[in-house]
């Protein structure tokens, strides 16, 4: 019985020092050692792995005696770095960050060893749909050709030259209809008159 009690609380122990991060595409995770008093606690080193598909721990990076080491198989740009208390930054995630990663804490002679594991889920990468601008040209149109100087002068001529015709087609027209309408006014006024 005493047996089963302690493979619970082992178990326990396990899942409680346990702890998922979601973090979307190209943005900073941070990944905290959450050892109780981290700050105060007087250790040897504090080592971040990366542990693969097969539980085979990764080194990514070490800190011995305040000096910081990056392990030489880490392959990613920016590299990774400590954060504040020890914490694990990356920055710029991608799906290929995505793993489970530890925190080990190596204790000094008669201290205690502890470790932490966090697992890091990644969101997919979406990328921005590329806009294409697509031309159309017009049945039997020549772009990018200017009109020749003479062209225009000859245009603007013509116009000029219809509107004067027209002026003038109005005040023959307005003259017509006065004379009518005085003639008009004269032959009502000889009847008038005769009557």
């Amino acid at each position: 019985m005493l047996q089963k009690v302690l493979l619970i609380k082992l178990l326990l122990l396990h899942y409680a020092t346990q702890l998922e991060i979601n973090t979307r595409c190209h943005e900073d995770a941070q990944l905290m050692c959450l050892v109780p008093d981290i700050e105060s606690l007087d250790f040897y080193s504090l080592t971040w792995h990366k542990l693969s598909e097969t539980k085979q721990r990764l080194g990514m990076i070490r800190s011995v005696k305040n000096i910081t080491t990056l392990f030489k198989n880490v392959i990613r740009s920016p590299e990774p770095r400590f954060g504040e208390n020890f914490s694990l930054l990356m920055p710029s995630v991608t799906p290929e960050d995505q793993g489970t990663y530890e925190c080990d804490i190596t204790a000094k002679v008669g201290g205690r060893n502890r470790n932490f594991v966090i697992h890091l889920k990644v969101d997919e990468c979406v990328s921005r749909p590329e806009t294409t601008a697509t031309t159309t040209e017009l049945p039997h149109s020549k772009p990018d050709q200017d009109i020749p100087a003479w062209c225009s002068v000859v245009g603007y001529m013509a116009v000029a030259l219809f509107k004067i015709a027209l002026s003038l087609f109005g005040i023959w027209v307005i003259e017509a209809v006065c004379k009518r309408s005085s003639r008009r006014r004269r032959h009502m006024r000889d009847i008038h008159v005769f009557l």
